[in-house]
């Protein structure tokens, strides 16, 4: 990691930044404060590249408080949810993000390896949210904290109708170079995709956001036709 200055590491962090740092002292980071801040500021960078309108900083904030409502749901002891694990996964699992590539969850998922072993994170922590950012590849869940982290993540599917509206419109400009016939192409399966079946996998969400996540994809649906 490069040098921080003392005046950069004294600057009042925001709270997606301590938000960050705690769970990476809580999985055992032993790096240095100021190694951990340039962690964060590369992640806060990707997040605010060019050609980014919706996988952006916002989503990390907005899948954080989505988080935090399924954690507080959950009827578990807080060690065995392993909250931490999933936190860190929802920071890095868009850090790489190029909508012409098809292998972005990949290569978010083997930064997170790099990134937390050079923070001194014990391997099987890197392991651990390398696998739930994978997950977010297909938003397929055979674990209970992948569950937690992929219902996070379709946390703007049940939005009321505006937000949900502005959402589609921000990963349309994502997605800028493709023409109207093609991103319709490509959108109208996916959303058939999540139709097909349950959106959720933890029963809280299936039960307080599934009903108006289908309204908004079946009238978005609808409108592609």
């Amino acid at each position: 990691m490069s040098h921080v200055s003392e005046a950069a590491v004294a600057v009042p962090r925001s709270p997606l930044a301590r938000v960050f740092d705690d769970a990476l002292l809580t999985a055992g980071a032993r790096a240095d404060v100021g190694d951990r801040v340039v962690a964060f500021v590369d992640l806060a960078r990707r997040h605010q590249e060019p050609g980014r309108h919706y996988h952006t900083l916002r989503h990390v904030a907005e899948m954080s408080a989505a988080l935090r409502v399924l954690l507080a749901a959950e009827r578990r002891p807080p060690a065995e949810r392993a909250a931490h694990v999933c936190v860190l996964a929802v920071y890095f699992h868009d850090a790489v993000y190029q909508p012409r590539l098809a292998d972005n969850e990949q290569r978010s998922a083997e930064l997170a390896i790099d990134v937390l072993a050079r923070l001194g994170c014990p391997a099987a922590i890197g392991a651990a949210v390398a696998r739930l950012v994978l997950a977010t590849a297909s938003h397929r869940s055979s674990r209970d904290d992948e569950a937690l982290v992929n219902d996070a993540d379709l946390r703007v599917l049940a939005r009321p109708p505006a937000a949900y509206d502005r959402y589609v419109r921000r990963v349309r400009r994502e997605y800028g170079w493709l023409g109207e016939q093609a991103w319709r192409e490509g959108r109208a399966p996916l959303l058939r995709g999540l139709l097909d079946g349950p959106l959720y996998a933890t029963a809280w969400a299936r039960r307080n956001w599934e009903p108006l996540a289908r309204l908004n994809l079946a009238r978005e649906l609808h409108a592609l036709d």
